[in-house]
């Protein structure tokens, strides 16, 4: 042992060597001296000297990152604290950690609790099959409207007019789906809401999922309406599929509005189209649309696929729209109070519907 008197080591060694002198190593507090004003120093003093310890030698080869992680990571993520002796024999236990725990557990890299988890398949939050809303999709917000059809779509949607072709109760695999078959009509049709039983607040994300089972003869879309009018289905804002005539690919999804024409119809809009689906979806496969809707006398409409924004659009509820036949309509005003929601399939289409979630967003 040097004669080189104790305190003149550094802190961090003294202490130890003060311990291990005293036969002492199951519970031992270490301190590091901050470099200014409490912070930890990032140059700290590398142990790979080895300090005596009756005997045996600390197995700490460099210092222990101390660099901040997350106030809520998992305990786990100390093990690089807690380095073990050769004996078995703990160095430095995290309930004898002198310094402030939620501080230092905020260091890049480490897990984060509350971020929110990825969106994994058939992690659900209402699980009544493998592909229900997953753990990711309302974490964070508040579910204000959900529907996964294990009901029937009658206990809580109807039939909007009856010219509206009919929807069915139907099943994928074990799991309940709504079927909406416009195959010979102009449209099939539900809405829900109409009133605000279920939510009342003006900013909403809304989603669906949907499957097309049956190809129309001209392109057309499928679409979920948000702030639909109670009165008729030919008011509220949409984020839709379109369709591709013959083969029944979802070819890209778009920003719509449907407002009146000034001449005593109604016209539909689109304010904002995603860039084409490359490649285009096949009949048969599941997808997820939404459109978010966030205002009240100006509306940042943002409609997603599959998780992802593809298409974004401010509402000013005041400039003249065009419509799809190109010509100007009145804008129609931001809908401010509308609470329906709608599912919509046009003419010549079958479509499936799922899980449809509505959250704030």
């Amino acid at each position: 042992m040097s004669s080189k008197p104790l305190e003149a080591l550094p802190l961090v060694v003294a202490l130890v060597l003060a311990v291990g002198l005293c036969g002492c190593s199951t519970r031992t507090f270490v301190v590091f001296p901050a470099a200014r004003d409490g912070a930890f120093a990032s140059d700290l003093p590398t142990l790979a000297t080895l300090v005596p310890d009756a005997g045996k030698d600390i197995g700490l080869t460099a210092a222990a990152d101390l660099s901040p992680v997350a106030a809520d990571a998992d305990a786990t993520g100390l093990a690089d604290l807690t380095p073990d002796l050769a004996d078995g024999n703990t160095f430095m236990t995290p309930d004898l950690l002198v310094f402030d725990l939620p501080t230092l557990l905020d260091r890049p890299g480490e897990p984060i609790a509350d971020s929110a988890p990825a969106d994994r398949p058939s992690a659900d939050v209402w699980p009544d099959s493998g592909r229900d809303v997953s753990d990711g999709a309302a974490n964070g917000a508040t579910v204000l409207f959900y529907d996964g059809f294990d009901n029937g779509f009658a206990s809580k949607w109807s039939t909007s007019e009856s010219s509206d072709g009919p929807v069915t109760d139907t099943t994928d695999g074990t799991n309940k789906i709504a079927t909406l078959d416009a195959s010979q009509t102009e449209y099939a049709r539900l809405r829900c809401n109409l009133d605000g039983s279920y939510f009342t607040n003006i900013n909403v994300s809304a989603s669906m999922k949907v499957r097309i089972d049956r190809a129309p003869a001209t392109t057309r879309t499928v679409r979920l309406d948000v702030r639909q009018d109670s009165v008729t289905v030919n008011i509220f804002y949409a984020v839709s599929a379109t369709v591709a005539a013959n083969d029944g690919t979802m070819t890209k999804v778009s920003i719509t509005k449907k407002v009146p024409d000034g001449a005593g119809n109604y016209t539909e809009c689109e304010l904002a189209a995603g860039a084409p689906l490359v490649p285009a979806v096949a009949m048969g496969e599941w997808r997820t649309l939404k459109l978010t809707v966030v205002g009240d006398t100006s509306v940042k409409l943002t409609a997603s696929f599959e998780g992802a924004p593809v298409a974004t659009f401010t509402d000013d509820c005041v400039s003249p729209l065009t419509a799809t036949d190109d010509t100007i309509v009145p804008n129609g005003g931001c809908l401010v109070g509308k609470t329906g929601l709608g599912i919509q399939v046009e003419k010549g289409i079958k479509a499936s519907i799922d899980d449809v979630l509505v959250t704030s967003p």
